[in-house]
């Protein structure tokens, strides 16, 4: 209460935004290869590794390029050849300062290659980067004021709330037994799959598998495939997190060191580095006042810059397709499956979801030699989302649920069919930039002045008294 009102207030701790922008960049790079070749077939390209800096006046943004190149050589053989290009940009975003939050997102717009010589590949990669900076702020709102005389207005805001964020890391040291004795680690590529998060009571529980790919050369100088699975669960604790509460989380594994154990052998031991990010939070929708009128009424406002969410929708899509092998399959031993080039575009009460499903297939050929094949598999998928706009935000997310299923579905045993599960989110906002009321409070009047012939009788009596 403040001199007669009654005041409600609420505590909010909600990301302000401070700037967001969309740049292109153009990232160029030559390689040199171990074979002459006549054509470049194709190139694939995405963004890992992504790390990011928020200094004065902008976002300071690393990572890598991972490409696969299909080439064409003097046999008319076609090639596959990995190459990693690292890239750094400094995206600049009016009022961003140390210590300030960051959403980066990173696309391939395109990748034009040029064959200089048949050793040597010129590349020019663009690339689409979207950078927002935000600060984590507490702030107090006013919710409600009540008295006679006087007129609130008031606005409904739909908010992520933020409950809490944390980051953990923690190493892990397995020792594995190959399936076949190892010369030499050619190469391992860890990943983290499956991932789920469950919020309890003040904790936050993720669960997911650390999916390895390990690269070695046999006794006999060949390169094989071997593949491992860790399951892991990681608890973070999040004061003040409830069930049925949102999470965003990201989980990243990085491999340390690995080592044969008295090579040749099947004893592989390794080091891998978890790194868990979990932000938990609620959806607040409440009425702020913006305004209030009356007599001798001030009012403190300040200016709230947010993201308002519009909907959440969070669905499973199924792709089945069906790839030709280039040579016989005897047995299928693995297909990896990952979603790039994700978009997301809002409509009237829709959102528009695109992006491509990318597999790389190991199996046995008729020698039991592992090959190796891709598919590219692009998808749209049309999401209802009641009160989406056009030009409003979307942040979308997609994952792969389970395994992908396949089965050999012809004799010659060149024709496999795969079914995979996606799992897609989708958030719509708008940014909002709305005065709040923060502080309201009636003040009072000053005293008008005496009259002169008041003051003067007021001063004869107190004479006369005295």
């Amino acid at each position: 209460m403040s001199n007669g009102l009654i005041v409600e207030r609420r505590l909010l701790k909600v990301e302000r935004v401070i700037g967001e922008t969309t740049v292109r960049r153009t990232v160029e790079a030559d390689i040199v290869l171990p074979f002459k070749i006549i054509k470049i077939f194709d190139v694939i390209a995405h963004v890992v590794n992504v790390q990011t800096e928020v200094r004065a006046g902008g976002v300071d943004i690393t990572g890598v390029i991972h490409k696969q190149l299909f080439v064409v050589d003097r046999g008319d053989l076609v090639r596959h050849l990995d190459e990693d290009v690292p890239f750094q940009v400094f995206v600049p975003v009016a009022g961003a300062a140390p210590g300030m939050n960051v959403q980066v997102d990173i696309r391939v717009i395109s990748v034009d290659t040029t064959l200089i010589d048949p050793l040597t590949v010129r590349q020019v990669i663009i690339l689409e980067i979207f950078v927002k900076v935000t600060v984590t702020e507490q702030i107090e709102v006013v919710v409600d004021v009540r008295d006679g005389d006087i007129i609130v207005r008031k606005e409904l805001l739909k908010v992520d709330s933020v409950v809490g964020e944390d980051i953990v890391r923690q190493a892990i040291t397995p020792t594995i037994t190959l399936p076949i004795t190892a010369r030499k680690i050619f190469r391992i590529i860890p990943s983290v799959r499956d991932v789920t998060a469950e919020v309890r009571f003040d904790t936050v529980i993720l669960r997911g598998v650390i999916h390895k790919q390990v690269f070695l050369v046999d006794e006999g100088n060949l390169v094989r495939h071997a593949a491992e699975d860790i399951p892991f669960t990681k608890t973070i604790d999040i004061p003040g997190a409830r069930p049925g509460m949102q999470v965003q989380f990201n989980v990243r594994v990085f491999l340390e060191e690995f080592e044969l154990i008295d090579p040749p052998s099947r004893l592989l031991r390794q080091v891998l580095v978890i790194e868990a990010f979990v932000k938990v939070t609620e959806t607040l929708q409440l009425e702020v006042v913006v305004d209030v009128e009356g007599k001798f009424i001030v009012v403190t406002k300040k200016l709230l810059k947010v993201e308002a969410v519009v909907v959440d929708v969070l669905q499973q899509e199924t792709l089945r397709a069906v790839v030709t092998l280039p040579v016989q399959a005897l047995k299928v031993f693995e297909i990896i499956g990952q979603i790039v080039n994700l978009q997301a575009e809002a409509r009237f009460d829709q959102v528009i979801v695109r992006g491509v499903l990318h597999k790389q297939i190991f199996f046995a050929d008729p020698g039991n030699l592992v090959r190796h094949a891709r598919e590219d598999i692009p998808f749209t998928f049309v999401k209802t989302a009641s009160g989406a706009r056009p030009g409003m935000n979307v942040q979308v997310s997609a994952r792969i649920v389970g395994p992908i299923r396949h089965r050999i579905i012809d004799v010659q045993g060149l024709r496999l069919e795969q079914t995979v599960v996606i799992e897609i989110f989708v958030k719509v906002t708008r940014t909002v930039q709305l005065e709040v009321v923060v502080d309201v409070r009636r003040k009072i009047p000053p005293m008008p002045p005496r009259p002169a012939s008041e003051v003067s009788e007021a001063s004869g009596e107190s004479k006369e008294e005295s």
